[in-house]
């Protein structure tokens, strides 16, 4: 029997309330479920979810030899799954719960039609290029990828930083700005986009390194190829700056270099059937709304 872990944040979530039938609907089509841990104790605290229902913990997952993934929630929640698939290749599905969904796309009404493709296999599937953060000291608990982007900041109200690149050891540019993002092109359409990064198809063996209020209005995002190795050096007043892989932040110093560069597996990530990024793009964005049209 093939089995499907679900996995959400223990917050408040307007899915939270059908769950039950979301489980029910899954065993329906023969498959057992499995709840992460910390989740199914948020849900069985409001009676959302059965008593007996099995629970796995992060270690678990690719122990159980699950066959997919589903997250419940916003983009956030989905981005959070990175950590528990890791490098076993068990496909994600995101019902979204949160405002804008790119790529936890999916509802809850499309969801027997999804279960039935997981049995019947007529699923698609998505290779999402992931980044690899490398840099000494074992920060992260050592899980250092990440699918959207890595972010070096300044932290809190300090004045702005120098932040010197190099691409494949060749000098690209010193941005003095309040920060520098590296971005997947799935990550093209989060933070990158709010700075002026340009959108990425998916598909793409691209990344995109975009400044973050630059002081020099002449500095511009620059696309590179996902061959290419990113080293970063960030210096300024304050003796310690921000990185973050997605939305997991940690600390560097002016002495620390990092290097940022494809990682050597993809993340999974099943569409729905009728769902594409050019649909979910043009829905999103509000793209195709003029009365003109």
């Amino acid at each position: 029997m093939k089995k499907i872990a679900i996995y959400g944040k223990p917050v408040p979530n307007p899915l939270n309330v059908e769950i039950a039938k979301l489980i029910e609907l899954m065993q329906g089509y023969g498959f057992a479920v499995s709840v992460y841990t910390k989740f199914a104790r948020h849900l069985r605290a409001q009676d959302l979810l059965p008593p007996d229902l099995d629970s796995f913990s992060k270690s678990q997952l690719s122990q159980k030899d699950f066959a997919f993934l589903t997250s419940i929630g916003g983009d956030g929640t989905l981005l959070d799954t990175l950590m528990l698939v890791g490098e076993s290749g068990i496909p994600v599905i995101g019902i979204n719960a949160g405002r804008l969904g790119f790529i936890s796309s999916a509802t809850m009404e499309e969801m027997e039609q999804v279960c039935a493709s997981f049995v019947d296999g007529s699923y698609r599937c998505e290779n999402r290029a992931l980044l690899e953060l490398q840099k000494q000291g074992n920060q992260f608990s050592g899980f250092n990828y990440a699918l959207n982007e890595v972010t070096v900041l300044k932290k809190d109200s300090a004045a702005m930083v120098r932040i010197d690149v190099w691409l494949n050891e060749e000098f690209l540019n010193s941005y003095w700005a309040d920060g520098l993002i590296v971005s997947t092109p799935t990550g093209s359409t989060a933070y990158s986009l709010s700075c002026g990064g340009p959108i990425v198809m998916p598909g793409s063996d691209n990344f995109v390194i975009t400044p973050i209020a630059p002081h020099h209005l002449n500095v511009r995002p620059v696309v590179v190829s996902q061959d290419d190795s990113i080293r970063i050096r960030v210096s300024g007043r304050s003796d310690s700056f921000l990185l973050a892989l997605d939305s997991r932040p940690s600390e560097i110093r002016e002495s620390d270099e990092i290097i940022v560069k494809r990682a050597p597996f993809d993340f999974k990530l099943i569409q729905p059937e009728g769902h594409s990024f050019l649909n979910t793009l043009r829905n999103k964005m509000g793209w195709g709304f003029d009365k003109r049209n």
